[in-house]
């Protein structure tokens, strides 16, 4: 592990880590248009987290799955509003 990137990639985790906390309690808790809203926030938080993991731990394989990860959210928020709009 490279520390000098681990030492600027701590506080960036740390202040993403920290909006994906309500971001997350939204999703789990919400009203349905709470939920989606949720769910579309906390898809790119966590791959914005996924990519400095990969540069501290040097593991460029660990940039691939935060590319699949944003796919399949994106994907993934699509169908819950398609379902949503069904029941609204």
């Amino acid at each position: 592990m490279n520390t000098d990137v681990l030492n600027t990639a701590g506080p960036a985790l740390a202040v993403m880590a920290g909006a994906l906390l309500p971001a997350l309690l939204s999703t789990l808790h919400g009203g349905p248009t709470g939920r989606l809203a949720g769910l579309i926030v906390t898809g790119p938080l966590v791959t914005l987290v996924t990519v400095p993991l990969a540069a501290a731990y040097g593991r460029p394989a660990y940039l691939d799955v935060a590319l699949v990860l944003a796919l399949l959210s994106f994907a993934g928020s699509l169908v819950f509003a398609r379902f949503l709009s069904r029941t609204l």
